[in-house]
């Protein structure tokens, strides 16, 4: 061996194994769905159950005499199928029709990579209406959380994550769509709220609207008889042949504050208010006066 290699021993008797270092597993990589993203596919899943039921229900009021509990009734009814649609869709890894069409699902918190159970999913499905009833700040946490949480989510412990990676053009077309969403459902409120009336307000004023109709008629068999309209409310309840009924169709359909029946030598006029939430006037001038 030449006098200036270096030598090296190797340990042939260290039967201890070479420890290697292997990487420690990343974890998964987790993408929550953005507000926007959310609001699109909830909307569409709202309007999955509530359009055509909507739809349903403003025609069974113009053709049928439906009360207005039976109104109030079907429209618990028609949140009712939303809650049980949205929950049975969101657990078990199964995804509603919006979420899927947006490319988001909802997830355990506890493990993004699992989904929640039925009753998590039904804690959540009615944290909507949580959400909703606190002037829609149940929503906006979802700007301030760091997992992008929303009180529905901490309801049922939930997340909700993005099932694939979106480019630009998606995301704008995702963010149009919900602006889109936004103002029509603006404009549905406005109508509803300051202009002709939801579909509950509007059969309000017209069952009210009849009364008058019914009122108006007796008022002319009155003066057949008679010779003369009368002002006497009682008069006319007395000639409509039950009494009773007609009595509590009054009672149900009209306010009895705002009541008038003026009348004149040859003519009259009925004024009343509905029992809708906003007391809407209602009118009523013979066909020959107007």
């Amino acid at each position: 061996m030449p006098e200036n290699m270096p030598e090296t021993r190797i340990n042939v008797f260290n039967d201890s194994p070479a420890r290697v270092q292997t990487p420690a597993p990343q974890a998964p990589q987790v993408e929550y769905a953005s507000l926007m993203e959310r609001f699109v596919a909830l909307l569409i899943d709202y309007g999955l159950i509530m359009i055509p039921g909507q739809v349903i229900l403003m025609l069974a009021t113009r053709n049928m005499e439906l009360e207005m509990a039976h109104i109030y009734a079907l429209t618990g009814l028609l949140n009712a199928v939303f809650v049980l649609y949205m929950a049975v869709f969101s657990c078990g890894g199964r995804v509603p029709l919006g979420k899927k069409l947006v490319g988001i699902a909802v997830a355990s918190a506890d493990d993004p990579e699992a989904p929640i159970g039925f009753m998590r999913a039904l804690l959540r499905s009615v944290g909507y209406y949580f959400s909703a009833g606190l002037l829609m700040c149940g929503f906006l946490m979802a700007f301030f959380e760091e997992r992008k949480r929303a009180l529905e989510d901490f309801m049922g412990r939930s997340v909700v994550v993005r099932l694939r990676p979106k480019g630009i053009m998606e995301t704008v077309a995702i963010t149009l769509t919900g602006l889109a969403i936004i103002a029509a459902y603006a404009g549905v409120f406005y109508s509803q709220t300051f202009a002709k009336g939801s579909a509950v307000q509007l059969a309000y004023i017209d069952r009210a609207q009849k009364t008058l109709e019914d009122l108006s008629l007796l008022q002319e068999i009155h003066r057949s008889q008679y010779g003369y309209f009368t002002n006497d409310l009682q008069r006319l309840v007395l000639l409509s042949g039950d009494p009773v009924q007609f009595q509590r169709d009054i009672q149900r359909t009209l306010d009895r504050r705002g009541f008038k029946l003026g009348v004149s030598r040859n003519t009259y006029k009925i004024i009343a208010r509905a029992k809708d939430t906003r007391h809407t006037q209602v009118v009523f001038i013979p066909y020959r006066d107007r």
